[in-house]
């Protein structure tokens, strides 16, 4: 026969035998592996009957713990192993309750859950440790206690510097919104200004380009691009003969005895200065004159593109500025005409330029000093104008950038940051700790990483994204978990990613490093920020202090 059925069939021969059927359980602490949480559940009524928990059923009271399952929710059999699904509470004298599974009550095995052998009341095979393991357990509370305290202690000037923080972030706040008030108004009145002075330059623009000087400007550039064209042209031409009489200097021989061409090579080595001896000193000042002749074309090239509209401006602009530069750059653009005149030309056109400057002083027009540069469309003072309105409007979107970073802090401050903000502290602050041939990195609330000791390379593992989401917002275990994710991809695998697993501690600590799945890491970091004080929280009945003694003696267990 298996000995489990054994079991079963000795357990009811036990509960059949005359002397114990006739005693009565009269009270429900005498109720074998009954949870003294629903002791007011399974009172017997005046019938001596008891109703199954779900209200499925009504059994002799007797019936409990007869080895045969009456209630569909098991609620009959909570010192045996006949209901699946239910548990076995053990009192554990000397330490603390536990509780296994029904289905390893009485199976031969002594569970660490039920340090007093209770679980296997039939078999009897386990002696009873509680005393033992309570001392231990006890021992290592009190070391989790003080550790707690001087945590907590820490966790304390966490609070009190983010106190001061907060109020910073929020005084520091208040004065850029005020700011903000006022830098509107001076955005504002440069908008306004700068509106102004586009006007007025428009108007000024319009009524300059109706001057006589202004089409005498227009009919001067048109002379000068028709000048132009015909030196490019004149300029052809004698390149051409040059090239013809170059030739002819080379390959003439003086023993034809002909005058006409000796005569002429004669005269274009004199006028060209060349030396009889072909190529010398020839190439050199052919490259010189081809150099002054590209300077030439350049800057003729920016006075042809210089618009007679920004030059008016800028001539209106000049006439504000200080007479200390009144020699700088005397004249302008007209001044600088006569460079590209020809000799032919240079009489007349100094005649004209000198009376063209006598009516720029007497229009007010004659500029007296260089101008900063603007848009062809626009004056000087409306650049002015424009730049201060944009470095303002600048200023004012810094400002507001600023008070979202701050508003976006207090608002951390008062949800991610902790119930009293006491993680604010922590943030940017890094803690590592070397596992094999890697160093491992993580900054609270920014990034974790991976760095080889051989090389020196890195791996980026992931940026904080949340809190524990399967607990309460606000609760001990919400802030027991964090993860980091989004990280570098590992070699064909997935993105890497850090479960950080939290506890209180009297340092912030990175303690060890796991690799559960692949690229899938976890780390176990201490730190004071974690170390509630008992009671805290209790005036707001989410029972933290609960939370934080039943965490503690996970952590102890898990040690034993």
């Amino acid at each position: 026969m298996p000995r489990m059925a054994l079991i079963s069939l000795l357990s009811v021969l036990a509960l059949s035998t005359p002397s114990i059927a006739e005693q009565k359980v009269v009270t429900p602490s005498s109720i074998r592996g009954l949870d003294p949480a629903l002791y007011d559940r399974y009172e017997p009524s005046s019938a001596n009957t008891f109703q199954c928990l779900d209200g499925s059923k009504t059994i002799p009271y007797s019936a409990i713990n007869d080895d045969f399952c009456d209630c569909s929710d098991g609620s009959d059999e909570p010192g045996t192993s006949a209901c699946p699904n239910t548990y076995f509470w053990c009192k554990n004298e000397g330490h603390i309750p536990g509780k296994v599974l029904s289905s390893r009550v009485n199976d031969g095995i002594c569970d660490p859950e039920c340090c007093d052998g209770s679980e296997e009341w039939f078999t009897g095979v386990c002696p009873k440790r509680c005393a033992e393991i309570g001392k231990k357990f006890r021992e290592e509370a009190e070391s989790i206690r003080k550790t707690r305290k001087t945590g907590s202690k820490i966790r304390g000037t966490y609070i009190k510097w983010a106190q001061g923080e907060k109020k910073r972030v929020e005084a520091d706040l208040e004065a850029k919104r005020k700011e903000v008030g006022d830098k509107e108004r001076e955005v504002e009145r440069a908008r306004v200004a700068l509106e102004k002075t586009e006007s007025r330059s428009k108007e000024e623009l319009e009524r300059k380009k109706t001057s006589p000087l202004y089409q005498s400007l227009l009919t001067h550039r048109l002379t000068l691009n028709r000048l132009r064209s015909k030196t490019h042209r004149l300029e052809n031409e004698l390149s051409s003969l040059r090239s013809i009489l170059d030739e002819l200097t080379k390959g003439y021989n003086p023993n034809y005895q002909d005058m006409a061409v000796k005569a002429a090579v004669v005269g274009y080595e004199e006028l060209s200065g060349k030396s009889s001896i072909p190529g010398e000193g020839a190439e050199g000042e052919v490259k010189e004159e081809q150099k002054e002749e590209e300077i030439k074309e350049w800057e003729l090239d920016e006075l042809q593109r210089k618009d007679l509209e920004a030059l008016l401006l800028e001539s209106s602009a000049a006439d504000d500025d200080d007479a200390h530069d009144e020699d700088d750059e005397e004249g302008g653009l007209l001044w600088k005409i006569d460079e590209y005149i020809p000799d032919s030309l240079y009489d007349s056109w100094e005649s004209l330029r000198d009376l063209t400057i006598e009516w720029l002083v007497k229009l007010g027009l004659s500029g007296k000093k260089k101008v900063a540069k603007s848009n062809a469309a626009e004056g000087p003072h409306v650049a002015a104008a424009r730049e201060k309105h944009r470095n303002l409007s600048n200023e004012l979107n810094k400002l507001n950038n600023a008070i979202s970073d701050s508003e976006d802090t207090l608002q951390r401050m008062n949800t991610e940051f902790g119930p009293q903000a006491e993680w604010k502290k922590l943030d940017g602050t890094c803690v590592d700790k070397v596992s094999g041939d890697y160093t491992y990195e993580i900054c609270f609330f920014g990034k974790t990483k991976q760095k080889s000791n051989k090389d020196g390379s890195s791996n980026y593992m992931g940026t904080f994204a949340e809190w524990n989401t399967a607990a309460t917002p606000g609760s001990y275990e919400y802030y027991t978990k964090q993860l980091y994710n989004n990280g570098g991809r590992c070699w064909n695998g997935p993105l890497r990613s850090v479960q950080v697993d939290l506890s209180c501690g009297k340092e912030n600590a990175l303690l060890s490093i796991s690799e559960p799945e692949k690229c899938e890491y976890q780390f176990k970091v201490t730190t004071p920020a974690l170390c509630w004080p008992e009671g805290e929280g209790e005036s707001e009945g989410e029972g933290r202090d609960v939370k934080v003694e039943e965490a503690d003696a996970e952590s102890i267990k898990e040690e034993l």
